[in-house]
């Protein structure tokens, strides 16, 4: 019986079928049904970019020229838009059992990417037109391809021309693209087709002296950490910040600064996109690459930096870093200080909230600047507005927090030139603010916090320098952002916090070559601590600042909480605002900017438009600036107590007397730590038994990885006799025969004794047969486990914690 069990065990199939945890779900169905028939094509809207217009049009891109990296994005379908509107939201819902249950790329990419089937088929689709298909995202939501001008321009039925446009020379598809209208519809944009850079949202005064020549002060990380209340306990142990760019950097830059602000060093690992060309230094944007890497890590000294950056292709962008960034999921936090205004992004707004959803639903947290033209995001380097009211991207997402700009009221005191209140041109210390000190290694001098007002610093020829901030055009006001102050609109507002910004009044200092390109005789940055050696400092200010600051307090609340990723901060940021002490309230000042009369949002009388600070939320400084120490004490508070989850990552369908398997992983929230016995009791009833190896796994807390554990089903064959289903036939011929020899040949008087022997012999052999091993299935016909479907519960258990997950076991 035993051989009859291992044969049929040997004969057994297994099946996995993956399922991301948490909740109700959708998995990721065929969408394309139809055969895709190139000369059946439909127009994908919105798809040509909003600044290709044929004022600036200076005639068609040559066809030999070459194009890596050209991106095509799928959209969720509506049923999977749903799913994730509704998984963020109880991720971030303490009562869910989804709270901080946080997916990775595949896990996304089974639940919400494109099937394996339909990108084989696009797959198929693009190489047919000649073009080279590069690979497919970890989320399944995107395929890049490579080509020729001319061969793109066929497959997807747009041209490409050049444009000149203030000088600048690009060039962009002039209309919208098409594809077979099989899969057009799931077609949500096509990235790559231009080289329109998004622009870095810093600005930088001449190179200024210290306090003790012009009376101004600076910022390093040590004053940061005294103003804005940063706990020195923290430093960011354990926590990963990725930094998107699209430049090369010099590391010794990055260790000139690290070195001056009294910091041990620590260098960023640099990762490159693939497919976006060889790392060159690009002027301008290397400057903002430095100020991002050296104040992400300046704020949380001790965490991990990657920096994200592409190369030389002229079709590839910062936006093209972050992409990368949430793909990789390798950071619990992402720090983005580029931007440009909704109307110049047009529908790849739409792709970049797409990523900023997977990035929160990984537990990824994005940190932007909300721009630094006030409320006329539009309109840079101009003097006058003429394109009305605008709000920054990807600020302005609501899967983004938007950080705006502050500046310093209580040390206005300045001594410029040599007046008789300032003897020797030295001003006085401005107690109780500053200590006075000002040598190039003397470290940090703030002593306290400084009010704030808006950042609004005077127009120059280079444009407006002011915080931005007002109300999106393209989103719509999220659940979570109320409370006081917040405008009844509709729309999604910026900023949601505030930094300082200023570069006029206490700007940041950092150490960058890039920023002395040009400097004639020639200055070598950060000679002698933070200054060059021509004696001067390398000064920024704008939102670019807060950016990458709030991206290091933020791997502080990670390191704080134990966590492993926030996710969307701005829910809890909006519920905490009324707790006291949480953020400075910023009442006054405005990020209003000059217009021109006629415009849009200026009519006749009209000399500026903008808006004004005040009581709560406003749209110039969100809910005011942090107190980091009483921003974390509060997180803390409502933070649910250190546990673990226990989850099962597939199902499994196996034959009687097979052996189905799954992985349980067990993670610690709120920064658990201890050991956790799990348990598999059997299904008695149906002969289910299963095993767990390890059967005990230790999480030791803070930011470890997840834990886990095989599972082994072990389920039972049918039995059957030697004779198989001919055993009924057997029983009734065999018992009639034996029945009438009784009869015609045993005498009489021994006809009754014989008969109940043979009874008797006849019940002992039913129960031989049908007995034996694990006894009966519950009515499958045999004594191994029965066809069905059943649940196998896994249980955790630590102390008096204790959770459970359930799978499902289908026998066939």
């Amino acid at each position: 019986m035993e051989q009859m069990r291992a044969r049929v065990a040997s004969l057994s199939a297994l099946l996995l079928l993956l399922a991301a945890p948490g909740g109700t779900q959708i998995n990721s169905r065929d969408r394309i049904a139809s055969a895709i028939d190139s000369a059946n094509i439909a127009t994908v809207r919105g798809t040509a970019h909003p600044l290709a217009q044929s004022r600036f049009d200076h005639g068609r891109l040559s066809p030999a020229h070459q194009l890596s990296g050209v991106t095509l994005t799928f959209r969720l379908s509506a049923a999977q838009q749903a799913d994730i509107d509704r998984l963020l939201s109880e991720q971030q819902d303490r009562s869910s059992p989804s709270y901080h249950k946080w997916l990775t790329p595949e896990q996304y990419a089974t639940r919400f990417g494109m099937t394996q089937n339909d990108l084989a088929k696009v797959t198929s689709w693009l190489q047919s037109q000649g073009l080279r298909v590069d690979g497919a995202s970890r989320s399944r939501t995107e395929i890049s391809f490579s080509g020729s001008v001319g061969q793109i321009e066929y497959a997807l039925k747009t041209e490409l021309h050049n444009y000149s446009i203030n000088g600048e020379q690009h060039f962009a598809n002039a209309t919208d693209v098409a594809f077979p209208a099989a899969f057009s519809a799931q077609v949500l944009g096509v990235r790559g087709l231009n080289n329109f850079h998004p622009k870095p949202r810093y600005t930088r005064p001449a190179p200024r002296f210290t306090s003790s020549i012009s009376g101004n002060h600076f910022l390093m990380p040590g004053d940061f950490a005294k103003i804005y209340d940063v706990p020195s306990a923290l430093d960011g142990t354990g926590q990963t910040i990725a930094v998107v760019g699209q430049t090369d950097i010099s590391n010794s830059d990055i260790d000139a600064f690290r070195s001056a602000a009294g910091l041990s060093v620590n260098d960023p690992t640099v990762k490159l996109v693939p497919n976006s060309g060889t790392l060159v230094h690009s002027t301008g944007d290397e400057t903002e690459a430095d100020l991002d890497l050296e104040w992400a890590g300046g704020i949380a000294p001790n965490a991990n930096i990657i920096y994200y950056t592409v190369g030389n292709s002229s079709n590839s962008n910062v936006f093209d870093s972050l992409n990368y960034a949430v793909q990789q999921n390798a950071a619990h936090v992402i720090s983005i200080s580029y931007g440009n205004c909704e109307a110049k992004l047009g529908s790849f707004i739409l792709t970049l909230r797409q990523w900023a959803q997977q990035a929160n639903a990984q537990g990824q947290t994005i940190s932007g600047p909300s721009g630094d033209d006030g409320a006329a995001d539009c309109d840079s380097n101009v003097t006058s507005a003429t394109h009305g009211l605008a709000v920054d991207i990807p600020a302005a997402i609501p899967e983004v927090t938007g950080v705006g700009g502050t500046e310093f009221t209580g040390d206005m005191t300045q001594c410029p030139g040599n007046p008789p209140s300032c003897p020797g041109g030295v001003a006085p210390a401005d107690s109780p603010y500053w200590s006075g000190s000002s040598s190039p290694t003397s470290g940090p001098s703030a002593l306290t916090y400084i009010p704030e007002k808006t950042w609004n610093d005077a127009v120059s020829s280079q444009g407006f320098s002011a915080g931005g901030g007002g109300a999106s055009k393209m989103f719509g006001k999220p659940s979570w952002q109320t409370g006081t102050g917040v405008p009844a609109d509709g729309k999604r507002d910026v900023p949601d916090i505030a930094l300082n910004g200023s570069n006029g009044h206490d700007p940041v200092l950092i150490c960058s070559q890039d920023f002395f390109t040009g400097a004639n005789p020639p200055v070598t940055s950060c000679t002698n601590g933070f200054r060059a050696s021509d004696q001067s400092l390398s000064a920024i200010g704008g939102t670019s600042v807060g950016a990458p600051s709030f991206a290091g307090i933020l791997a502080l609340m990670n390191q704080a909480t134990g966590s492993n990723g926030l996710g969307n901060v701005n829910p809890m940021l909006y519920q905490l605002a009324g707790t006291s002490g949480v953020f400075h309230v910023i009442a006054s000042g405005t990020n209003n900017v000059p217009c021109t009369a006629g415009t849009t949002n200026c009519p006749s009388g009209t000399t500026s438009i903008g808006f004004s600070a005040g009581a709560g939320y406003d749209q110039v400084t969100g809910l005011g600036s942090p107190d980091v120490n009483n921003l974390i004490a509060a997180w803390l508070a409502v933070t649910p107590t250190a546990d673990f989850s226990v989850d099962s990552l597939t199902s499994t369908i196996a034959s009687p007397g097979g052996q189905g398997s799954s992985t349980i992983t067990i993670t610690a929230e709120n920064g658990f730590a201890g050991t956790v016995d799990l348990t598999c009791p059997p299904v008695a009833s149906a002969h289910i038994t299963c095993t767990l190896s390890p059967s005990s796994v230790t999480l030791p807390g803070g930011n470890a990885l997840p834990q886990t554990a095989a599972l082994s089903i072990n389920t039972v064959a049918k039995l059957e006799t030697p004779f198989g289903h001919t055993r009924g036939v057997w029983y009734t011929t065999g018992g009639g025969a034996i029945f009438a020899a009784v009869f015609l040949f045993v005498p009489s008087r021994r006809r009754w004794t014989s008969l109940f022997g043979l009874v008797l012999l006849a019940f002992l052999a039913v129960n031989v047969a049908c007995g034996g091993g694990a006894g009966g299935g519950g009515g499958g016909g045999g004594n191994g486990t029965p066809a069905g479907t059943y649940s196998i519960t896994v249980t955790g258990t630590s102390g008096a914690l204790s959770h459970s997950t359930v799978l499902s076991l289908t026998v066939k």
